[in-house]
């Protein structure tokens, strides 16, 4: 962490009295939790992103679905443009839904995905939806303790995990690690075998993996994986280099052209990616990631490239031995709140 974000302490003990202030309300019962009759499983984190959530999520509501299970999720729907509740279809545009919504729904098009920036709002309509689900997958609610839930999954990044982190604005969490305790279970992401993570979290804990899975082509002339040698990359997303990283396993990368986590993209934006001065011959291919891919369906803005083929990179977790173990979790717990 560079040494210039120490001199925002003051700020970070402001920003921290009043979200422990928050908290206490909701302990001591003045803010109510509403609780469900459903399981409600909440998938959260302490930081303000980059921790592999969204790679979770989908493995928990995958191992719903493959197993029967009436699985809904509900998001908040960061950086869309709408309002209110709204139901994610395969066709919907990140910017009505976001883009994590949409990259869920076009992953698992048979799972219920909503948007809501109530969470007891959402959930209430999915209840008194025809298909009503028998379990909810809160998605990034581990803040929104309006709704109590049945079972709440922590997630940390092992590169910087939460107990080495610090409130904002010095670090990037959002609320104290005092607060972890509220969870009933924690997943340390992108942890290797060989590395071991210790942290006074009182709960369950699983050690996971992020891999990467085969490029998908998005647009541009048609060609094989195979023929892939050097790319340029461009992405919107808080870890930036771990996608970096994945794709120059199997590529050169010559260049990497970066916005900011949700950035909305427009044909300027591409048209930089053309700019740049690595994009020439020898280029053949450019690589995002799924979650950029949900914001580009304009074909407009995909024109910008021309013939130039464009992938992008599937990711998932994985947790090793302890696969059993987790899927057995959440699957018990989904059967009853």
């Amino acid at each position: 962490m560079p040494w210039y974000r120490h001199l925002l302490w003051p700020f970070a003990i402001v920003y921290g009295i009043f979200v422990w202030l928050r908290n206490r309300l909701f302990d001591f019962g003045v803010l109510p939790s509403k609780e469900f009759a459903v399981p409600i499983i909440c998938v959260g984190n302490l930081e303000t992103g980059g921790t592999g959530k969204s790679p979770l999520v989908n493995y928990v509501v995958q191992v719903l679905a493959n197993n029967g299970r009436n699985v809904a999720v509900l998001s908040r729907g960061y950086g869309r443009l709408t309002k209110g509740f709204r139901l994610v279809s395969v066709s919907s545009l990140a910017s009505e839904v976001g883009d994590e919504p949409l990259q869920l729904k076009r992953r698992l098009p048979k799972v219920n995905v909503a948007v809501c920036e109530n969470r007891v709002q959402g959930i209430e309509k999915l209840l008194a939806s025809s298909q009503k689900p028998d379990v909810i997958v809160m998605d990034d609610g581990f803040q929104h303790r309006w709704v109590k839930p049945s079972l709440s999954i922590l997630v940390t990044p092992s590169r910087n995990p939460f107990w080495k982190n610090y409130l904002l604005p010095v670090g990037t969490l959002r609320e104290a690690k005092l607060e972890s305790a509220r969870a009933d279970v924690l997943v340390l992401t992108g942890l290797s075998e060989k590395q071991v993570a210790s942290s006074n979290f009182k709960g369950k804990t699983f050690r996971s993996k992020t891999v990467s899975e085969e490029l998908i082509q998005l647009s541009g002339r048609k060609m094989e994986v195979s023929e892939i040698q050097e790319v340029l990359l461009f992405s919107g997303i808080a870890n930036e280099e771990r996608f970096e990283k994945s794709v120059a396993v199997y590529h050169k990368v010559l260049g990497h052209l970066k916005f900011a986590d949700h950035h909305n993209y427009t044909s300027e934006d591409l048209k930089s990616l053309r700019n740049l001065d690595s994009f020439g011959a020898t280029v053949n291919a450019v690589i995002t990631t799924e979650k950029d891919a949900a914001r580009l369906d304009n074909a407009v803005i995909l024109n910008e490239l021309k013939h130039v083929s464009m992938f992008y990179l599937p990711i998932r977790i994985d947790f090793g031995k302890q696969t059993s173990d987790f899927e057995k979790m959440i699957l018990g717990h989904g059967k009853h709140a």
